[in-house]
């Protein structure tokens, strides 16, 4: 899966990043600094399968092996925003990955379909 990068702050205010599902899963690092994630916006395209949104607090995380700080789970073809008020603390740096396997699964693949994410914190 190749990840296209649209940061627009590397400072949390609103960090916006779209997958395609054309390899398998990349790390994607967002932020090399300590922030607060409050709002995740997950949008699974028209005839996207199961996929998978994992969250890392690390620069270096390996998809399918290092355990992710949070991980979505979105239905065929759904969306979900995920909010929390108190939100989710980052300590050491953002970085994403999206694929077709949750949590520490190994053998995932790239999204099916087009799967997109914008992520908003502090």
């Amino acid at each position: 899966m190749a990840l296209k990068s649209n940061e627009s702050q590397a400072d949390f205010n609103s960090l916006i990043t779209q997958s395609s599902a054309s390899r398998t899963p990349d790390i994607n690092l967002l932020t090399g600094t300590t922030g607060t994630i409050h709002t995740i916006i997950l949008n699974n395209g028209s005839g996207s399968g199961t996929n998978y949104l994992q969250v890392y607090d690390d620069k270096e995380p390996t998809y399918g092996t290092s355990a992710p700080v949070f991980c979505c789970f979105v239905a065929a073809s759904a969306k979900v925003t995920v909010f929390s008020k108190t939100g989710l603390t980052i300590s050491t740096a953002l970085s994403v990955a999206a694929g077709n396997a949750g949590g520490t699964a190994s053998g995932g693949g790239a999204p099916s379909g087009t799967f997109s994410y914008t992520i908003y914190g502090s």
